[in-house]
């Protein structure tokens, strides 16, 4: 049976959380999510494990569900399309801070658990290290190795994984106070490790460019502090949906079909920077200030991207599972309506295609465009296809900051809605819509709806492997000129970028001959940074990437140096044009 478990989250009694966080709202937004399987969240806090006996009662082995009494009520607001029969699995995330090596560490973990007496066996022994009442999240001054010991003496069938692996504050491999590798934090109890979280500003292809993790499953859980937060990452199970099995599939492999992500961008902490300044920075310009902020003098936060560079050992991830990187629903929505995602505008198109599609990630990853095109309209059937294709527009987080990912940009949702009025198509089915590819690195996963890779392209390959066949034939294209026409969000950025990182890999051209143009700095900055990650930093950072601005004002000054006339050349701005233009009309009597 195929599934969707997202296995950590928190409970109204975490601080930061929301008070909706209750068994009951937890079962409502489950079905609405489309997840089987979600974790409790918070058990070794005593207050929401006795609400959790009271509230759920044994279901599969190791698996709970809602009161009858209760889920009859519950249900009655789940949308018919959307109704099924929620699972739950005892979780808890904690929190160690110590000091190991000369510098504190401060790692969280999360714990999975079989039944309710595993669980108060844990909490005993927890109960007499800290205070377990404090906070749904509790925190102890226990070493990792130890915390792991504890709880698998606790029940042998415990599982034990560390979360969000990447961020730079509170784990494993975390800038601020990490470590680097699993072994170093573990020790001899690392063989009782067996998979790890990789947080929202990572994804399998960041985090398998480090062959020391090949031997661990990539786990994605949404981390949720409120019931409309559940599933913005999750896991994809093909199992029994029972705890052994689960734990099994974990562990081995077997049974475990693959992850759904964030795009990483989105993440909090994807890039270096200082937001109380507001800097952003890549890897290399981190590297270039020194780890020092530009703006204040103080520390740049570290972000994921710059640690997985450093300990990455290969370029070219090696992919052991599938995944797919979607949009939460509700920022879809906001996008093409031009509302906040909690107005009423965007919630009542959320249900309604809730009620008349499915659950939400049927709506995201496996119905007809036609379909959600007839309930939500025209720009909802594009952007959701957009985002199945991976073309969306990032603007990747950093210290702390939300990115934002994009579908549309500005103004051309109305040029779309314009052609579309003028134009619209008869009697249109997805055929008639252009072939999406997959997520950048990956495919799809649910449904057998996957893309197939292209003839001779394995999906691994992170190079040719993400792009379709269109985009394949301009990127591997060797006969002269070439000429791509292609309108907004269409990948021709990525091509561009894929196609020079391919005839560096091939031999074809070298690095210091190829020359790429940009009409905005935003874009050539992007096509650094996919570069950057693509064939590396030693290849690319001799790559001329330029807007076409800067290039001719740097031939301007290279010129008249060489005629010994320095001169002081600037852009000229639109305002800079219009004085200009009323000038000389103005010398010849027009203006």
């Amino acid at each position: 049976m195929r599934f969707i478990a997202d296995l950590h989250i928190h409970s109204h009694f975490s601080r930061a959380t929301s008070k909706e966080l209750v068994p009951e709202r937890l079962h409502l937004w489950a079905q609405k999510k489309g997840i089987k399987v979600v974790g409790t969240g918070d058990f070794t806090h005593p207050g929401w494990l006795k609400e959790l006996e009271e509230k759920l009662r044994p279901a599969e082995d190791g698996l709970y569900c809602l009161a009858p009494q209760l889920a009859i009520r519950v249900d009655q607001e789940v949308p018919p399309l959307c109704r099924s029969e929620p699972r739950f699995l005892l979780t808890g995330e904690i929190s160690c801070i110590y000091k190991r090596g000369g510098k504190v560490r401060k790692i969280h973990h999360l714990v999975l658990m079989k039944d309710m007496e595993a669980v108060r066996r844990l909490n005993s022994r927890l109960s007499r290290v800290g205070n377990i009442k404090s906070d749904g999240r509790p925190i102890f001054g226990l070493d990792s190795r130890d915390l792991l010991e504890m709880v698998l003496d606790s029940d042998e069938g415990a599982f034990f994984i560390p979360a969000h692996i990447w961020t730079p504050w509170f784990s494993l491999f975390g800038s601020k106070s990490g470590f680097d590798s699993v072994e170093e934090c573990f020790g001899d109890l690392t063989p009782h490790i067996f998979a790890l979280e990789t947080g929202l500003s990572s994804d399998p292809p960041m985090n398998r460019r480090l062959s020391a993790l090949d031997d661990f499953i990539l786990v994605s859980n949404s981390d949720a502090h409120s019931p409309a937060k559940l599933g913005r990452e999750a896991n994809i199970f093909d199992t029994e949906p029972d705890y052994p099995h689960m734990v099994e599939a974990m562990k081995s492999g077997e049974g475990f079909v693959g992850t759904i992500e964030f795009f990483p961008e989105e993440g909090k902490y994807h890039l270096d920077g200082h937001r109380r300044c507001g800097i952003r920075l890549s890897p290399s310009e981190t590297r270039g200030h020194g780890g020092i902020c530009p703006g204040c003098g103080r520390p740049l936060t570290v972000g994921v991207l710059h640690r997985v560079e450093e300990l990455a050992d290969r370029q070219e991830p090696k992919l052991l599972h599938k995944f797919v990187s979607l949009i939460p629903l509700a920022e879809i929505i906001s996008e093409v309506l031009g509302a906040g995602p909690a107005t009423k505008k965007v919630l009542s198109l959320y249900e309604k295609l809730l009620e008349e599609v499915g659950p939400e990630f049927h709506v995201l990853m496996d119905a007809p465009l036609e379909e959600i095109e007839r309930v939500g309209g025209y720009l909802m059937g594009e952007a959701i296809g957009r985002m199945r294709a991976g073309r969306v527009i990032r603007e990747e987080g950093f210290d702390g900051q939300y990115g934002v990912i994009r579908l549309f940009e500005e103004g051309e949702k109305e040029a779309l809605m314009g052609q579309h009025t003028l134009f619209k198509p008869v009697g249109r089915s997805s055929k008639d819509r252009p072939s999406p590819s997959s997520r950048e690195q990956g495919g799809p996963v649910t449904s057998g709806k996957v893309r197939e890779p292209n003839k001779g392209v394995s999906w691994d390959d992170p190079i040719l492997g993400p792009l379709n066949q269109e985009q394949l034939q301009a990127a591997t294209h060797l006969g002269g000129h070439l000429l791509v026409v292609a309108g907004p969000g269409t990948g021709k950025t990525m091509v561009l970028t894929h196609r020079i990182a391919h005839l560096i890999r091939e031999g074809e051209a070298k690095a210091e001959q190829i020359l790429a143009l940009t009409f905005t700095r935003k874009a050539a900055q992007e096509m650094e940074q996919r570069l950057v990650s693509l064939i590396g930093e030693e290849h690319s950072s001799r790559i001329r990437i330029s807007t076409f601005h800067g290039l001719y004002l740097e031939l301007l000054e290279q010129r008249a140096a060489e005629a010994h006339e320095p001169r002081a050349l600037r852009i000229c701005t639109e305002e800079d044009s219009l004085r200009i233009a009323y000038q000389v009309l103005s010398s010849r009597g027009v203006a």
